[in-house]
């Protein structure tokens, strides 16, 4: 299979990161699909942004799950855009975009099922997290949705090993930062590991395209700030 590249919130060095512009010019730029942030408002709506605080990408300090969704559409957060619901992302991506959808709030899972299935987008979406807890409630809501643990540590790296069979997991994704942490050989056995027990690696945040020369064939999807130049990169390899 061909390796994937994911835009990480969209294309944000050309729009504001998880907006639907940024989605929308990631996917121009040929990207196969996207990588965004969930959080939960204070209405129950699935609402894309990173951080529960608005005040890095709107200027102004907002809890993001103590507020309507009517209140976070009126922050502004440059070139017209606004936080989107996770609805309108799936409403304005084409038909065929990869969707990885970033559980960063557990309250959020089972909304963001329940909109994966009225789109009915099971074929389209990888469901991610740092959180444990949120893969294992998605887990029990569908035995085949497809889920992958992002690493942030050496423990969450084996931790995931043992976490791969307990919840059938899709993915294990790394950081690409790891190598610096770890070395690149023992970096690149962990990859094999990875692989070995039937796990794709999805590798975030790869912006620099020179990395992947030593890790052939050991990932199959790139999330990445810089599309262009990684699917320029991606294409010319395979």
């Amino acid at each position: 299979m061909a390796s994937l590249v994911l835009g990480h919130r969209g294309y944000p060095m050309k729009y504001p990161e998880n907006t639907i512009a940024s989605f929308l010019a990631a996917v121009l730029y040929g990207a196969d699909g996207v990588e965004l942030d969930v959080w939960l408002s204070s209405d129950g709506v699935p609402v894309v942004i990173h951080d529960r605080s608005t005040g890095r990408v709107a200027g102004v300090d907002v809890d993001v799950k103590k507020t309507s969704v009517g209140e976070l559409k009126k922050l502004h957060l440059g070139l017209g855009q606004t936080i989107p619901s996770l609805e309108e992302v799936f409403r304005a991506l084409p038909y065929d975009t990869l969707v990885a959808i970033e559980i960063k709030d557990v309250d959020a899972v089972e909304p963001v099922y329940e909109l994966v299935k009225k789109y009915n987008l099971f074929d389209r979406v990888f469901i991610i997290s740092f959180i444990e807890e949120a893969l294992k409630r998605m887990r029990s809501l569908d035995p085949k949705i497809k889920l992958g643990l992002n690493i942030d540590s050496l423990e969450k790296a084996q931790r995931a090993i043992e976490l791969a069979r307990e919840l059938n997991l899709y993915s294990i994704n790394p950081p690409i930062q790891g190598i610096e942490v770890v070395g690149v050989n023992v970096f690149k056995n962990y990859l094999k590991t990875v692989k070995s027990i039937g796990c794709r690696v999805m590798l975030w945040t790869v912006n620099d395209p020179k990395v992947l020369a030593d890790l052939t064939e050991l990932y199959d999807v790139v999330i990445t700030d810089n599309v262009e130049t990684l699917v320029k990169t991606i294409r010319s390899i395979e």
